[in-house]
């Protein structure tokens, strides 16, 4: 198979690895905010699934990247490098849900001491 894609292939499952962790994460943002009012459980779920989209298209990108580069310039095996991609985009998206749960929280609390 071409680097190319080897790139797509890693990029598409790590989309749906980022994908099945975001809604993981966005169930957890549920139940932290679980007591607060309408108005600050939409911006908070508004910040969570803006911060989780950014984090899925870097992670995307940083897959098929990183596929590329390690089978070109570092030559490793294909199947090891699409591995490797696949986990650190996955990381990296699993990391920016996170973000957003921690500052869709702070911002639940803000709003709410607005009052």
């Amino acid at each position: 198979m071409s680097t190319k894609a080897l790139s797509i292939i890693s990029a598409v499952l790590t989309v749906i690895f980022v994908i099945l962790l975001g809604i993981a994460f966005i169930f957890v943002t549920m139940v932290a905010l679980n007591g607060f009012g309408s108005r600050e459980g939409d911006a908070a779920l508004t910040i969570t699934l803006v911060c989780q989209g950014v984090g899925l298209l870097l992670s995307a990108v940083l897959a098929g990247w990183l596929t590329r580069l390690v089978i070109q310039k570092f030559n490793w095996n294909k199947i090891l490098a699409v591995i490797l991609s696949i986990f650190a985009g996955t990381t990296l998206g699993g990391g920016a849900a996170f973000v957003a749960l921690v500052l869709s929280i702070i911002a639940a609390s803000i709003l709410w001491q607005a009052r």
